[in-house]
């Protein structure tokens, strides 16, 4: 089996969630309990990266991920992933400058809304992802169209996986309004998917609350990255 590095701490919960589930998957695979992956954590501080991406410091932001993918290769892992949607903002410019191979969250969940036939999705997630295109255009290019929430509501958004969702603090008011938040884009819009753009997002949202199709882009991942462990 190929050994597996993560970028974790992007946030916290993502990175026990992904770790948990590269175990579980693996052993359900193949059919046993006795067996585990080699997994490299190496866990780096969320809130400086934030820091950085407010000031649009990208080189920075690139320079701390690069460090992160060095060390995960020094300690022997064979290809990487970094378990937050957020660092793929940089995603291009960190694998020009390491030699780890990295697994791309965003080309993952597109290749899913490619097989599930989606036309029209909605994105949440934190404001970078949002608001910039590293997610968005990947889709377009696709022919997949996606909205948005509004500003205002993006802004809310971003606080609430800030303050909450990356604490594991799961909040039923917080959850009613998100609801009521997507489905009406989701009629607005005639969608007939949902991408959860966080990979905490899965703590609050569960297929079983919509009626369209719902990427869960973290579990999504952990699946492609199961394939190449066992590769």
């Amino acid at each position: 089996m190929k050994k597996l590095g993560i970028i974790g701490g992007i946030g916290p919960e993502a990175t026990i969630n992904y770790y948990l589930a590269a175990i579980k998957r693996t052993q359900k695979i193949l059919g046993t309990t006795k067996q585990l992956p080699e997994i490299v954590i190496n866990s780096i501080n969320m809130y400086h990266m934030f820091d950085l991406l407010e000031r649009k410091d990208y080189p920075a932001v690139v320079a701390y991920l690069v460090k992160a993918a060095n060390e995960l290769q020094a300690a022997g892992a064979d290809f990487g992933l970094m378990c937050g949607n957020t660092p793929h903002i940089v995603f291009d410019q960190v694998q020009q400058q390491t030699s780890l191979p990295l697994l791309s969250i965003v080309t993952t969940a597109l290749k899913q809304a490619q097989s599930l036939q989606l036309k029209r999705v909605v994105l949440l997630g934190t404001k970078f992802t949002m608001q910039n295109t590293f997610f968005s255009q990947p889709f377009i290019d696709a022919g997949i169209k996606l909205a948005l929430p509004d500003s205002a509501e993006q802004a809310w958004l971003h606080q609430k996986i800030v303050d909450e969702l990356d604490n594991g603090v799961v909040k039923r008011e917080t959850k009613q309004r998100l609801l009521h938040m997507t489905q009406h884009l989701i009629e607005q819009y005639q969608l007939d998917g949902l991408i959860l753009g966080c990979t905490e997002l899965p703590l609050i949202l569960h297929p079983i609350d919509f009626s369209v199709a719902v990427l869960d882009t973290a579990k999504i991942h952990v699946e492609r990255a199961t394939e190449l462990i066992l590769s």
